[in-house]
């Protein structure tokens, strides 16, 4: 009997504990004001920059939400902010409790265990040149841009911040075909006064739910402190996460016995890259080639909804690319799992952008530090994310003197170096690179240390009109002389309203006023045929999948359906439209069937590029234009056979051009038709 007795003493703490379970509770609802006396009420995620972000100034300054709880119950509470705008700090019932200084990573608040409790958050996105981003070619905004949770748990519980949302880390350290060995790392915190003994049940499942590896093991945590515990274990034979052609993900299951649970996807692979090979994944050839994204939405701004994600994947999907530069900050938890889930490859980087000045101070370096922890730290365990962002465009452009003084090239390289160490020691199964556009020219810049070296350049906008084929050797030089070489931004403004049939406009950049749709076809079309020559680059991204509100541009408003007749549109202002999609997602411009015939291979396309032009001078000889992924294709002049093409004889093998055509007196409707049966067609008026 006294063994028995014995025995449920040890017991009594797992079994008093055990009815006490966790829960994580959206916040949506709070009261908002910019100014402390007029509030409304807001659905949280929430930007006031929703409606005056396309303006010449959008609202930079304070602004404050408020939510009230009464907690009936006492339990362990923390609220969970998973993006405040610019900085934020918290008041938790009149008490400063947080001052938080990154827009775009998530931070807990610890909340009392009952009663009721007042929390206020006043977000900042004012200029400010010790926080990254200080400036940049996108809007900052302001609010709770990602969601707000409430962390309901018993008192021994997996702490909410060492290690993330998810609050475990899981190191693939050695990923094949034959073997996965993992480290499991988590950390079990005691709030309650007295010794804790817990038991902690670990478990793999797959895809099915059924169980491939668990593990328990007991854990003593003492009063009012924590525990770190690691597990690693193998798992043989692993279903491969294979990009897009396989992501296939298995969940990992954690739990105590007073009541807390946690559980995150994986997925088993591995991957490099070689400047010369290029990227692999699982051993096999895998170029990446996608876009780059902004977290933005008209109406909105930054504050995306789960809806509005799954919505812009939506678009991912139907482009079939393999690759996403989520720019130029951590976006959304939510977007990568969509990529984890899609197979998408995804590069993410933290918000160091345009700014290095001579008066840069230790704080400002100090902040760029924090958000790179914060960003590993939160999105860790995304099989997804493979290479680490420094920073963007660190260069003399971008670098206005007024904020930290003239650009301080040897401070870049000497804090790059400082970084991409400290990036290294936080994660070493991830690869840390930087993105430049100066053409690795600066002072110093050839010594830059990072695993990958990525270049910005818009040949045929910002220099060389006309002219994109400098790209190639520009790419070639960076690959030779610095290592590992990707193409992270190309591209044109795009005006889906604004067209030309004339060749000497087709052909060369006109002004910023008028940003022709026949001009950005050319500029696509010629790098998609050199990069398709360069299987080398481990990734490229073109910019930008949405057009998006930037409040310093004022160009691209002219529109012409003719290439005769410009007149004004006012709502095309203070945007970048570089989109293959325009920013109320409603038209997606001629280039977006360009990349979804190229990388799209499940689903036929065929499309005639330059629909939105309606007329033609009567008797015109010219070029159309077809991007098709089909084997061959014939063309229909009023429903008549005029000519038959077996390949398109370019690198792509996706851009038809079919010459020497010839404009009618009247309409004239052209037909391409594939051996499969799926066409398009388009009619041209005579030009009145």
């Amino acid at each position: 009997m006294k063994k028995y007795l014995t025995l449920l003493l040890l017991l009594l703490p797992l079994l008093s504990q055990a009815a006490m379970k966790s829960s994580v509770i959206t916040i949506s609802d709070w009261r908002f004001s910019k100014d402390g006396t007029l509030w409304e009420t807001v659905t949280v995620p929430h930007s006031c920059n929703g409606q005056d972000g396309r303006s010449p100034k959008y609202y930079r300054g304070e602004a404050r939400y408020v939510h009230e709880f009464d907690f009936k119950e006492e339990m362990t509470r923390f609220l969970r902010f998973e993006g405040a705008a610019q900085k934020a700090l918290v008041y938790v019932n009149g008490s400063l409790a947080a001052d938080h200084r990154g827009g775009y990573t998530p931070f807990v608040v610890s909340l009392p265990a009952k009663g009721k409790v007042r929390v206020e958050v006043v977000c900042d996105n004012s200029m400010d040149p010790e926080l990254i981003p200080v400036h940049s070619d996108f809007n900052k905004n302001n609010g709770l841009l990602n969601p707000v949770r409430l962390l309901e748990l018993p008192p021994v519980y997996f702490d909410p911040a060492a290690f993330g949302p998810s609050r475990v880390h899981l190191t693939h350290n050695s990923v094949s075909a034959d073997r996965a060995e993992v480290l499991v790392r988590t950390k079990i915190c005691n709030a309650g006064g007295k010794n804790a003994g817990v038991q902690l049940r670990l478990a793999l499942k797959n895809a099915e739910g059924k169980a491939v590896w668990s593990a328990q093991k007991p854990c003593k945590v003492p009063a009012g402190g924590s525990r770190e515990v690691e597990q690693a274990f193998a798992l043989e034979r692993p279903h491969l996460w294979d990009g897009i052609l396989d992501p296939y993900l298995y969940t990992f299951e954690l739990s105590l016995s007073s009541g807390d649970n946690a559980a995150v996807e994986t997925g088993f692979r591995w991957y490099s890259i070689d400047r010369y090979k290029g990227f692999r994944l699982n051993g096999h050839v895998y170029p990446l080639r996608g876009v780059s994204m902004h977290q933005d939405l008209e109406g909105k701004a930054g504050a995306l909804s789960d809806e509005d994600i799954a919505a812009d994947y939506a678009f991912v999907k139907e482009l079939g690319c393999n690759f996403l530069r989520l720019a130029h900050y951590p976006h959304n938890e939510e977007a990568f799992r969509w990529c984890d889930r899609m197979g998408i490859i995804v590069q993410t980087e933290i918000p160091w952008v345009n700014v290095c000045g001579v008066r840069a101070t230790p704080a400002y370096f100090e902040n760029i530090h924090s958000q790179m922890r914060e960003m590993i730290t939160s999105l860790y365990n995304h099989p997804s994310i493979v290479f680490w962002g420094m920073w963007n465009e660190l260069d003399n452009w971008g670098n206005k003197e007024e904020f930290q003084g003239k650009f301080d090239a040897r401070r870049v390289v000497d804090e790059t170096a400082r970084l991409y160490a400290y990036a290294k020691s936080l994660d070493k199964t991830h690869f840390v690179g930087l993105t430049d556009d100066s053409q690795f020219k600066r002072d110093f810049y050839t010594t830059l240390q990072a695993d990958y070296y990525s270049e910005n350049r818009y040949y045929g906008w910002y220099y060389t009109p006309g002219d994109f084929t400098p790209i190639t050797p520009l790419m070639h030089w960076i690959r030779d002389n610095m290592g590992p070489a990707n193409i992270s931004e190309y591209g044109v403004g795009i005006n889906p309203g604004c067209h030309t049939w004339k060749e000497e406009d087709i052909r060369r950049y006109m002004d910023d006023r008028r940003h022709p749709e026949e001009y950005g076809n050319l500029s696509h079309e010629s790098h998609v045929q050199q990069i398709a020559r360069m299987p080398w680059l481990n990734f490229t991204s073109l910019w930008i999948l949405f057009d998006f509100p930037v409040a310093d541009r004022k160009e691209g408003w002219l529109d012409s359906d003719d290439g005769v007749n410009y007149v004004e549109n006012p709502a095309r202002l203070y945007t970048n439209d570089k989109g293959l999609v325009t920013r109320d997602r409603k038209m997606k411009k001629d280039v977006f069937y360009l990349y979804k015939s190229w990388w799209n291979e499940t689903v036929r396309t065929v499309y005639i590029a330059g629909r939105r032009l309606l007329y033609r001078p009567a008797g015109q000889v010219f070029t159309l234009t077809v991007y098709s992924n089909a084997k061959s294709l014939i063309l229909l002049q009023d429903g008549k056979e005029v000519a038959r093409m077996a390949s398109t004889g370019e690198d792509s093998g996706v851009i038809w051009k079919f010459t020497g055509l010839k404009m009618g007196e009247g309409p004239t409707t052209f037909t391409v038709v594939s051996p499969d049966g799926v066409q398009d067609s388009h009619t041209y008026r005579p030009l009145p």
